[in-house]
């Protein structure tokens, strides 16, 4: 009982910092919406050593789902199935993110604007399997 419930904070802990994750970027760039929420502007710091906590979170996530995979799994009798494939697919895209991310962290990136649109799109389907796994088995 004890791990399941571990397993549950896990899972639900994962996915409150999963918006936390997708905001960030956006709140610590220089645009209208942080404008708009009164964030500081002056950043001596460049923007991708302004990300860290970006990546540090989705490190975290990637851990944390990792965490709730393995502590749930005695209750996959009762789960929808889809929803069960729908993790996984999660799970996957994930780790696919967190490599795009790695290659954007690399300064000299040549393709970066193609990596980030594919880095933005790989989050949408994540965000879309998540919500999907939520729906048929949270």
């Amino acid at each position: 009982m004890l791990v399941y419930l571990i397993g549950s904070f896990a899972g639900r802990t994962a996915t409150l910092l999963c918006v936390l994750v997708v905001a960030l970027p956006y709140l610590l760039r220089r645009n209208r919406l942080s404008r708009g929420l009164g964030l500081p502007q002056e950043h001596a710091r460049p923007y991708l050593r302004r990300l860290w906590p970006h990546f540090w979170v989705g490190y975290f996530i990637l851990g944390l789902s990792v965490v709730h995979a393995g502590t749930v799994m005695g209750a996959m009798g009762r789960a929808n199935g889809i929803g069960i494939m729908a993790a996984t697919g999660a799970i996957f895209l994930l780790l696919f993110e967190i490599a795009l991310g790695l290659n954007l962290k690399d300064e000299r990136l040549a393709t970066r604007r193609t990596v980030r649109r594919l880095h933005f799109w790989t989050m949408a389907g994540f965000a879309g399997a998540l919500g999907l796994h939520l729906w048929l088995n949270g």
